[in-house]
This record gives C-alpha cells, structure tokens and sequence, in this order.
C-alpha cells in the first residue's frame, strides 16, 4: 500500500493508550511518515513521529490555531485516528483541511446515542429497543416497559446500568447534570439491556460511498454476571458470518442511514432470534485490539487502511491470511486490592502465543463481578491458531496458568453500571 505523496505525513489524532493502541500507531509509519497531536506525547510513542504537538483535542479554538502553525511547516497529506474518542476531532480537522474524511455530522450521530437512535428508527433498521427521555418519571416508565435492568446513555459518556426505579433515577440525574456541546445535549436514552443471542462486531471498509467491504467479523464473549466489559474477542477468517446477507445488509443501512462515506466502521451486534439488532456504530477502527486480531487472522491492516483513505489512496484489503486469532482479558474474581499477579512459563517460548500483557499491578484497587470495567482489568494475552477452537483452548491454556490474589477491601466505591 503506498501514500498519496510520500514526503507529506499524515495527522494522528491522539495516540491513545499504549497497551490497546501501540500495534496500529506502529502499522502507519511503515507507509506515511507521522505528525502527532495530543492534549500529551507519551514517551512510548515519540520514536514513530516526524513530529508531535501539545494541544488540547477538545478545545476547538486552542486545536485550530495548533493546526494552523503546524501546516504551515509540515504540509498535511490526511488525517487519521485510530482512539474512538478522537473520532470527532478528526473529522473535523480533516474537514477544515479540506481532506478526505466522514462528515462531522455523521461522527457526532454515531457518538450521540438519543441522535443515532433517532436515526435507526427513521430508515426502518434494527436496533436494540431505545426511548429517549427527558425527565426522571418518563425514564423510569421507560424502563419498566423494557424490564431490568436497562442502559441509560448519553452523549458520548459510558453507560449506565440500572436494576430497579431509584437507580434509573440516579443515572438520569447524572447525565442530566453533565453539560455537552454535542447535539441532543440534554437528551438521555434508556436502552433493553442483555438481548438474546450470541454478540459480534463487524469490520467494515467504506472504501467510497456505496462501496463498503466487510473486513472481518469479531465473536465477542460477553458475560454481564462476570462483568460489564467484554471478557475477549476472537476472529476467524473463515467465520460464516462473513457472507451472511442479513448482517451485510444491516451494515450497509446502518452507515447510509448515519451517512458515514469513508475510512473503518465497527459495528457490534446482536444475533437475536428476530435476526440481527445493531447496538452501536463507532467510525473508526475497534478497541480491544481487535484491528491486531484481525491483522493476524486475515492479514488485513486496518490502521494501514485507514491511512490510505485518509489520503485518498486505494487501500489493499487482500487476505493474507487464512487463520484464527483471540484475546482474553482477565477480570478480577474479587473486589479489593491486588495483591499478587503471576504470569505462565510454561508457554513463553510458543509461537502461537502472541503477546500476553499486564495491565495492573500489586496494591491497586479493582472491582470484582459483576461490577468491573475495562480499567479494572488486570491483563491480557492474544493467540493464534488455525480456527476459534484451536483458539480457545490455547487462550484457556494460558489462563488456567495465571495467578492472581485479592485482599478483600476495595478502596472505590462500586459504580451502578
């Protein structure tokens, strides 16, 4: 894959977190040299820039004037992101640089759950049922109408979950106290939570308007009795669902609907017995590593991908590959403090094990099921194999070989979602 002009980098949006974000920020290098703008320029991430820059994403006067001195030195070829939070900084940098990218509009739908639930229900497509509310006893009749436990959401925040009247109550005032610059700033939408049947995600290339390439599809293991953060995903290129006509449907009328034209979508799904319901769209490239699996299952670089859309440049969506990969993400089984994490040997030297990572150390507070969240995960590791199955029991390998221990006094109180 080759850049529009060599000799002009592309913008990076945010480098986001080393221990998801790492593998993508080190793909783009290798084909457009990298200018990098984030609120801070972690060390990690200095030797992959041509140059970085300090600025806030989020304020648009501070973020334009950056800019403006930046290009004045360093001619910008596209824009990319690869952090979902800096999807609309992103769009909005590239359309002010006159380059290609998605509509802010559309970022902001996706990001704007009471916006893109709107959306759905206006072209007729599938979707976890949603009522967007504007006071504590509308969304509490809301709620019971759906049955506990709901979600309730708002702009671009985490959700929250509630199990019963007074916590629908507490989520709502919570959101409603929060200011937002977003459209529907004051709408909050309460969400069915735990729809039956298996969830993916879909990998989806907007290689141009009307033309969208299904990359790879994500079987992702969701267990909210364990906790509210998925517990890993897995991806095979040879899944069935890559040439199912009812999920590509759902994927092409999703994006038209929330007119996103160019670059990498996620999408996560529910296979219910009534077909496929959409949960949410993200512009941009998934979390949790899943752009790593999906480069190791099928030999298709979605950070590459994304580079070369930003500059107008054809991206290779050639599968090299025809294998499995999956990760898992440890959860604590206990709320309190770490108190030992130890890794497997056993296995150090296999080539199937792809990287296995800690993401918390000895004497930090975490919370145990059902109430844990990704910043409570204590590691990861990812491996490959030649389908899920062979997957799954090298992931289980590994894991019957960690070992962790808790001193049972949390010191943050547990979140209600």
């Amino acid at each position: 894959m080759q850049p529009t002009q060599r000799h002009h980098p592309v913008l990076l949006v945010g480098a986001g977190v080393r221990e998801y974000h790492a593998h993508s920020l080190l793909q783009i290098p290798a084909t457009h040299p990298v200018v990098l703008i984030d609120r801070a320029v972690p060390a990690w991430a200095r030797p992959y820039m041509e140059a970085a820059v300090s600025v806030s994403l989020f304020d648009p006067g501070e973020l334009a004037t950056a800019v403006e001195k930046l290009t004045a030195s360093h001619p910008i070829s596209g824009v990319v992101s690869y952090d979902p939070k800096s999807a609309g900084p992103a769009a909005e940098l590239a359309q002010k640089l006159g380059l290609p990218g998605n509509a802010p509009a559309a970022v902001a739908a996706c990001r704007d759950p009471a916006w893109a639930a709107a959306l759905l229900e206006e072209h007729g497509i599938p979707a976890a049922r949603s009522h967007t509310v504007h006071n504590e006893d509308s969304a509490v009749a809301a709620a019971r109408s759906m049955r506990f436990p709901v979600y309730l959401k708002a702009g671009t925040r985490a959700p929250l979950r509630a199990d019963d009247d007074d916590e629908v109550r507490a989520a709502h005032r919570k959101f409603r106290h929060r200011d937002t610059a977003a459209p529907f700033t004051r709408a909050v939408t309460v969400e069915e939570f735990g729809l039956d049947g298996p969830a993916v995600g879909v990998e989806a290339v907007l290689v141009s308007p009307g033309e969208i390439r299904i990359a790879a599809v994500t079987r992702t293991d969701v267990r909210h009795a364990l906790s509210s953060s998925p517990l890993g995903h897995s991806v095979d290129a040879h899944d069935e669902l890559l040439n199912d006509s009812a999920l590509t449907q759902l994927v092409t009328k999703a994006v038209t609907a929330l007119g996103l034209t160019v670059g990498v979508v996620h999408l996560e799904v529910r296979l219910t017995q009534r077909g496929p319901r959409l949960l949410k769209v993200t512009p941009g490239l998934a979390d949790d590593l899943i752009p790593l699996l999906v480069d190791r299952a099928t030999g298709i670089n979605l950070a590459r991908t994304v580079a070369a859309l930003a500059t107008g440049a054809a991206p290779d969506l050639s599968a090299r590959r025809q294998r499995a990969a999956a990760i898992r993400f440890l959860h604590p089984d206990a709320t309190g403090r770490v108190s030992r994490l130890k890794a497997p040997s056993s296995f150090a030297d296999q080539p199937w094990l792809d990287r296995f990572a800690w993401t918390q150390h000895t004497g930090k507070s975490v919370l145990g099921p059902p109430h844990s969240r990704v910043e409570d995960r204590l590691a990861h590791w990812v491996v490959t194999g030649a389908d899920a199955a062979e997957c799954g029991v090298r992931l289980s390998l590994i894991g019957d070989q960690v070992i962790t221990r808790f001193s049972r006094t949390a010191s943050r109180p547990v979140p209600k979602s």
